[in-house]
């Protein structure tokens, strides 16, 4: 959240913070976003973009695409992706 990256920019102010995004079925951290020294004005911190061998999709309830700022399920996929 914006408060903690606050808090610890107040505690390490020198220090690079990461957001990493990644539940328990892929890699940890498979949405990578490292936090700019300056946050803009959105309350909230980007879960990021997928590292390498890695695509993230935002569906709807069908499995289709949602439109950008519309709200989905995230889907994950590639090679950090467990079987089963």
């Amino acid at each position: 959240s914006r408060s903690t990256v606050e808090l610890w920019r107040k505690i390490q102010p020198t220090a690079t913070m990461v957001n990493e995004y990644g539940p328990t079925e892929t890699i940890v951290g498979c949405l990578h976003y490292e936090v700019p020294a300056e946050l803009d004005g959105s309350a909230s911190i980007p879960i990021g973009r997928p590292i390498a061998n890695t695509r993230v999709y935002l569906l709807d309830a069908h499995g289709q695409p949602v439109p950008l700022g519309a709200v989905g399920e995230l889907y994950i996929g590639g090679a950090g992706v467990a079987r089963g």
